[in-house]
């Protein structure tokens, strides 16, 4: 199982509880995040989930992987050049043995948002 799930109840910015159009952080980042899956055809599921618990740190997202590390990020701006760095890095992770992508190989726009990972649970 792998999917990305994004706090629907995040801000939209460090100072701003919603965005111009009035929709959370993470209710535009979810929207820019589908696009971009369609755009490139993915199979990958966007789900949304009010509140992750990181209030201090908006848009919250969770790249989520039943095989290897999972990883719990926050900070992103909701603009479609951020999710599309999110899943650029997914991408890469999926193609790793354990979910260790090399940080020299992280898109910029990816670089200090990860706050925890995960492992993944072993039967």
């Amino acid at each position: 199982m792998r999917d990305i799930l994004i706090c629907s109840t995040c801000k939209y910015s460090a100072t701003d509880k919603t965005g111009p159009d009035g929709r959370t952080g993470g209710e535009t980042l979810t929207g820019h995040m589908r696009d971009a899956i369609a755009a490139k055809g993915l199979p990958l599921q966007v789900t949304s989930q009010a509140c992750l618990w990181n209030c201090k740190r908006h848009c919250s997202v969770v790249l989520r992987d039943g095989a290897r590390f999972s990883y719990f990020t926050g900070d992103h701006e909701p603009t479609r050049a951020q999710a599309d760095a999110i899943l650029e890095w997914f991408q890469m992770h999926g193609e790793t043995e354990a979910g260790e992508v090399p940080f020299r190989q992280w898109p910029d726009r990816m670089r200090g948002h990860f706050i925890a990972r995960i492992p993944a649970v072993k039967p």
